[in-house]
């Protein structure tokens, strides 16, 4: 079985964020540059899976690129830090999802029959008032003996 797991990185801009113009070190430029929210996310087939990271940074107005800013106080985390904690999320995660559909199969098993019929078809089935209606009257005509004829005659 293969697994198909990665990471990315999306930025946003920060509503009412700081604008400061500089030299910018990668392209050389004088631009504005923004602030910005830089989130790393966790994947699993391509999906997002739990993010792991954010961090404010400043980004280059005219390449985009990103400088980390100390507005946070913190130290980065080492890659083997952030995959543990990303790990750790993703694995809390899936146990829980694992306890709801086991909790569901044993209320589905320790229910009658009948019962998870009549509530799977309430639920599923905005006509299923009427279909009961129509049903309880077919079984009305036919206690009475009463019978229709298809071909017309």
């Amino acid at each position: 079985m293969w697994f198909v797991i990665g990471t990315k990185q999306k930025t946003e801009r920060v509503p009412n964020g700081r604008q400061v113009e500089r030299r910018c070190s990668s392209c050389g430029e004088v631009a504005m540059f923004y602030e910005r929210r830089a989130v790393s996310t966790f994947q699993l087939y391509f999906l997002d899976v739990v993010d792991y990271r954010s961090r404010i940074v400043m980004a280059c107005g005219a390449c985009g690129t990103l400088y980390g800013t100390d507005d946070l106080g913190a130290r980065e985390p080492t890659p083997l830090q952030t995959f543990t904690g990303a790990a750790e999320q993703v694995g809390s995660a899936l146990a829980s999802g694992a306890t709801r559909a086991l909790d569901r199969l044993r209320s589905a098993v320790s229910e009658p029959a009948n019962t998870r019929t009549t509530e799977r078809e309430a639920t599923d089935d905005p006509l299923a008032d009427e279909d009961a209606a129509l049903e309880a009257r077919f079984k009305e005509l036919e206690r009475q003996g009463a019978r229709v004829r298809i071909d017309g005659t």
